[in-house]
């Protein structure tokens, strides 16, 4: 029944399109698809209440209109008592990138995970996060039917929280200002179980375009595909003109062949796949992703696949640092990525101003950086970068025992101050400019807290084995709110394939996500036996 329920529930969601784009039509059409995921689950629990005595689903909403987009969450509640407890997921999406692979034409596929095969759902939000709010509202009908005709819920209110800007505002956050935070939640949208959440800084680097070169061939545009700056693109398109068609012509005979043999600055470097066209005279280079796409992961990405970004633009690079383009603004800029990063995403090429790693986030999982956004404008040519840092990138020192978001912000301005400064001493020519905001600085718990005492002794109880901890980049609900936790659906951090989170193929694995389900139901019956503890 609950696989039934989870695979059509959620498949009505994958299919509306609930993804927002710099398009200015983009929000409405997330906020009209929004209200229609809504009224979706409002049928769903007016059908499920008609079967009830006592305990109903009772839905909720607040809303108003934000500086740039509707701050929304809407849900369900059980009960009404003073100590509320809530489970959040979100219905927004990132954009689908690529749509060959049918992102809301959901289904049912097998996929290898975890050592065996299984049944994955298959569509965009399947696992980020449309699938585990649908089990959230799967595990609210259940507690529903069990305490029916029950006291059991006196004095304590159970609400699902469905976030409508996660991947770009956090609507929640302006909710929990205004009504309060719940008093212990479950935020059904990262891995069993987070303990530590990276800070997240988010710069953008400007080079001027300046005049064309005036002879030669060079780069006129290096873009990527459109998207959130915490997606690492689908394909990245670089533009090459100029006066000499002979030029032209020789390297578009000849690119293909070059880049196999460019030698990046890793010999194990996985290159991304190229594909060269011509558009009238200019050649025009495509390179395409491999592997995890989400943005706070860039060394899954580097270890299994390839970031079109990153290999493009490194090897350009060196054609104009070897004369074959012809230096500009945009040149400059991917000379300023080579030189920066290279191949790396911890900060390898500058380890002391880009590299950290702690007690906390460990060697290997210390501060990265994803080159993820390129594009070229008739004024300049800009990088947008998704940094997820470890706490030596932070201006104030973590205690070791404070729980919660770090107070103040990063060193990143002063970081980045002195990076640019240090490429204009190496690489003389035109300025490299940044701005950078701070979006969220680290959030590290304690794992002996009683919230994750409570958690851990129900993950043991359904799946008998210890609970294990993450320390992760990515951002969640969770982060800020200490009375949180961030814990399910998934059973691993692999966010690449079969997963795909923020990727070509999401897919959701079903039988994981029912084990979670169960974990979660356990939760909720421990809170609730336990309605009176803190």
């Amino acid at each position: 029944m609950l696989a039934q329920q989870f695979v059509s529930e959620a498949s009505h969601l994958v299919t509306l399109q609930t993804y927002r784009t710099e398009d200015p039509q983009s929000e409405q059409r997330v906020v009209d698809n929004l209200a229609s995921a809504r009224s979706y689950l409002m049928g769903l629990a007016e059908e499920f209440n008609r079967g009830q005595r006592t305990l109903k689903l009772e839905p909720f909403e607040w809303r108003r209109a934000g500086p740039s987009q509707t701050q929304w969450v809407f849900g369900f509640r059980l009960g009404s008592g003073p100590k509320k407890v809530a489970i959040l997921t979100h219905l927004d999406t990132v954009p689908p990138g690529n749509a060959d692979w049918r992102p809301f034409e959901p289904r049912v596929e097998t996929r290898d995970y975890r050592g065996a095969p299984q049944p994955f759902l298959v569509g965009l939000g399947a696992v980020d996060d449309k699938g585990p709010g649908v089990l959230g509202f799967i595990v609210m009908r259940a507690l529903a039917n069990l305490y029916d005709g029950t006291d059991a819920l006196d004095g304590l209110t159970i609400e699902l929280i469905f976030d409508t800007s996660e991947e770009t505002d956090f609507s929640t956050a302006y909710y929990f200002e205004e009504v309060g935070v719940p008093d212990f939640g479950i935020v059904f949208d990262a891995a069993w179980t987070v303990r530590a959440e990276k800070g997240i800084e988010r710069p953008i680097f400007t080079v001027p375009l300046g005049a064309a070169p005036s002879n030669g061939i060079f780069i006129e545009a290096f873009n990527s595909a459109p998207g959130a700056t915490n997606q690492i693109p689908d394909t990245v398109t670089a533009r090459i003109n100029g006066d000499d068609e002979v030029a032209l012509d020789h390297l578009a005979a000849n690119v293909a062949d070059l880049y196999q043999q460019y030698g990046f600055d890793d010999p194990q470097y996985r290159r991304a796949p190229l594909e060269v066209t011509r558009d009238a005279k200019a050649v025009v280079l495509t390179t395409k992703v491999i592997g995890a796409q989400h943005g706070s992961v860039p060394e899954e990405n580097r270890a299994k696949g390839a970031n079109p970004v990153v290999s493009l633009a490194n090897f350009l690079a060196h054609l104009v640092d070897d004369g074959t383009l012809a230096p500009n603004g945009v040149g400059r800029m991917l000379q300023f990525m080579a030189w920066g990063w290279g191949t790396t995403v911890f900060g390898e090429k500058h380890p002391d101003l880009l590299e950290r790693h702690d007690q906390v986030f460990e060697q290997g999982n210390g501060t990265t950086y994803a080159l993820t956004r390129v594009t070229t404008s008739p004024q300049d040519a800009t990088l947008k970068i998704d940094i997820r840092y470890a706490l030596g990138h932070h201006g104030v020192a973590w205690d070791g025992k404070t729980e919660g978001q770090l107070p103040g912000t990063s060193i990143f301005p002063d970081v980045f101050g002195q990076l640019v400064s240090r490429f204009q001493q190496d690489r003389p020519g035109q300025a490299v400019t940044v701005t950078t905001v701070n979006a969220g600085s680290p959030d590290v718990r304690d794992p002996q807290s009683p919230r994750f005492q409570r958690i851990s002794a129900a993950y043991e109880r359904v799946v008998g084995t210890p609970m294990p901890l993450a320390a992760i980049g990515g951002g969640t609900d969770a982060k800020g709110q200490v009375n949180l936790v961030a814990a399910g659906s998934l059973f691993t951090l692999g966010f690449g394939p079969p997963i795909n989170f923020h990727g070509l193929g999401e897919g959701a694995p079903i039988e994981d996500l029912k084990l979670s389900a169960r974990i979660l139901y356990q939760i909720m019956l421990d809170e609730i036996a336990n309605k009176t503890a803190r």
